[in-house]
């Protein structure tokens, strides 16, 4: 049985609705790496050193399903996940939409100021330009646990994904 899962991928791509989707059918608790990062939501952060000593409080549960894009919150349980699912789809242009989307749509706390830079951040993290340039790569970070990733490239896979899991 799968007790501790990582779902890691690019903002938009629907990280939150699946851990969600899976908490409820697997009856694991979910987080997101945004809990461990953000003092004030979207706008004050922690100390890195306070965010690491929450996630690793988290990651030493029996039981976890966390996702989220911070990688430097998600490599400390990359080892100790059972399975590590990588959603990447083919095309910034949709995750595009599902950002500016998701803004006027349900996000309270997020300004407008703050869409537009993580959409410039999305831009520099998929091409690795800007300030990316030279950082890993979802696929480059996760290469040493390949054997424990399920990569889904579209909401169809993902809904197909959730269609096999078996109830707990």
């Amino acid at each position: 049985m799968t007790n501790k899962i990582i779902i890691i991928g690019d903002a938009g791509r629907g990280k939150t609705t699946l851990a969600n989707k899976m908490s409820q059918k697997l009856r694991i608790p979910h987080y997101s790496t945004d809990d461990f990062y953000w003092e004030t939501k979207y706008t004050k952060s922690r100390e890195r050193e306070k965010a690491i000593e929450i996630a690793n409080e988290y990651y030493s549960k029996d039981k976890w399903i966390i996702e989220g894009t911070t990688q430097w919150l998600v490599k400390i349980g990359l080892a100790d996940a059972e399975l590590i699912l990588f959603l990447h789809f083919k095309t910034i242009v949709h995750q595009w939409f599902f950002i500016i989307k998701r803004h006027f749509t349900n996000s309270k706390e997020e300004t407008f100021k703050s869409m537009l830079i993580l959409l410039r951040h999305v831009l520099y993290k998929r091409y690795n330009i800007g300030y990316k340039k030279g950082h890993l790569t979802h696929r480059e970070l996760l290469k040493p646990y390949s054997a424990k990733v399920v990569e889904l490239r579209s909401f169809k896979e993902i809904n197909n994904y959730l269609s096999k899991l078996k109830i707990l």
